[in-house]
């Protein structure tokens, strides 16, 4: 499980969605598991989004169920 925050919104994500994950180090101090020429492939299998209040400001959170996917990069990305 990771957490990303940023003060803008996020893209939309919806249940088949793919990603590449090109390289980011885990929280969990595992380092990258992926690079650009090795990419690790996900789809998302669910989305929950909850909305909580915390210091006086509103949190909207959207987790992400993530499955790995073997096939190739979405069409709109070439198939490399």
């Amino acid at each position: 499980m990771a957490k990303f925050e940023s003060n803008m919104p996020f893209i939309s994500v919806a249940v088949g969605d793919r990603f590449d994950d090109h390289g980011w180090d885990r929280l969990d101090g595992v380092g990258k598991i992926a690079s650009e020429e090795k990419p690790k492939r996900y789809t998302v299998h669910s989305v929950k989004n909850t909305v909580i209040e915390k210091g006086g400001d509103l949190l909207l959170q959207c987790w992400l169920n993530l499955q790995p996917y073997e096939g190739t990069r979405s069409p709109v990305w070439a198939d490399d």
